[in-house]
């Protein structure tokens, strides 16, 4: 019975392996099939899954060293393969930037939430923003209850926009700091909303702020019309010279394809190369914890500090980075898009209007 007991389990760490082994390389496969790149978000999570697995190998090892060793090089190759997607996403001490060392006229605090259209928290969440004094709030999932339940927050940040679609996909944004050219865009021919301002920063230089919500790729839908829209906020960043910031949940974690595309489009840096992976969703849940809320910005800029703050009811956390602008470092100039850069932009930006397209009739 002990020898039956102890083949089951053999195979089924076996198959366990296998899984793991094959989930944390399909999303090296070049597809924007939903179920490929929805693998793209747990990498930590296979990666913790199969170091365990690993570590109960040893307890095979004496009747089946062979098997045991095959398992053991498919359960590195798979950690291998995480630990790669993951690495540029660890803290590094030396990136770090003294908060005092910036001077108070250079920094810019933005802070973003996804509020759960659902969700009715909203003075944990009121409370959380004026502890924090950001420079910017952008909120994500509002509604006209949620509008009107935020609006004293305009005493103290009486700039901003506002766009309530009836959706999960309204959004509003606060400013402390002057804003103009505002302008509320719906990228790539979605009903999503974005929000593209100017915002005078403290020592008088214009920054280019977007705001952004795109959809996620759903079960039977490609990924395409998603990445259209990031690639549509990356060409207006490009388009703009000087410091800028993008912000909001991007549905994407920043190590997928589509959202390093973006970067070189832009010309944008995400602050968590150097400050860690700092999860923002999902906060209900114990084993989703992936860094979807995102606020990314063009060299010049320097994060001296980026948190999860506590949650608010929502099932994602609220996230502020705090930024320090050199006047005299400025972003280097754009590099040219590739070919294969061009064509994936072409793609996607017709499977969006497509989808668009399907929607409207």
């Amino acid at each position: 019975m002990l020898r039956i007991a102890a083949t089951v389990l053999f195979w089924l760490l076996s198959l366990a392996i296998a899984t793991v082994l094959t989930a944390s390389l399909l999303p090296f496969v070049d597809t924007r099939w939903w179920l490929v790149r929805l693998l793209d978000f747990p990498h930590l999570q296979f990666g913790i899954v199969t170091l365990a697995l690993l570590l109960l190998l040893p307890c095979f090892s004496r009747h089946r060293p062979r098997a045991v060793l095959a398992l053991a090089a498919a359960a590195v190759v798979a950690l291998g393969a995480d630990a790669l997607v993951l690495w540029p996403y660890r803290p590094s001490a030396h990136l770090a930037t003294a908060s005092d060392a910036c001077p108070a006229d250079r920094r810019l605090a933005v802070m973003i939430s996804n509020v759960l259209l659902t969700n009715r928290q909203s003075q944990t969440l009121l409370d959380e923003v004026r502890a924090e004094r950001p420079d910017l709030f952008l909120a994500m999932e509002v509604d006209d209850w949620w509008d009107r339940t935020l609006q004293p927050l305009s005493a103290d940040m009486p700039y901003g926009a506002t766009k309530v679609t009836g959706s999960y996909y309204g959004m509003r944004l606060f400013s402390r700091l002057p804003l103009s050219d505002t302008d509320v865009r719906f990228l790539a021919g979605r009903d999503t909303p974005s929000i593209v301002t100017t915002v005078k920063l403290r020592d008088g230089e214009d920054a280019t702020f977007l705001g952004i919500h795109p959809r996620p790729p759903l079960v039977g839908q490609s990924a395409l019309p998603r990445d259209a829209e990031l690639y549509a906020a990356a060409q207006i960043l490009r388009g703009h010279e000087g410091p800028a910031v993008m912000a909001g949940d991007l549905n994407a974690t920043p190590w997928e394809d589509a959202v390093q595309r973006t970067r070189r489009i832009a010309g944008r840096v995400s602050p968590r190369q150097g400050h860690g992976y700092v999860y923002s969703f999902d906060a209900k849940s114990w084993w989703a914890k992936w860094p979807f809320d995102q606020i990314d910005y063009k060299p010049g800029f320097t994060a001296l500090s980026l948190d999860r703050l506590a949650p608010i009811g929502s099932d994602h956390y609220p996230y502020v980075v705090r930024l320090c602008r050199d006047p005299f470092v400025t972003a280097p100039a754009a590099v040219p898009e590739g070919e294969d850069d061009r064509e994936r932009v072409d793609e996607a930006d017709r499977a969006a209007r497509a989808a668009a397209g399907s929607a409207a009739r």
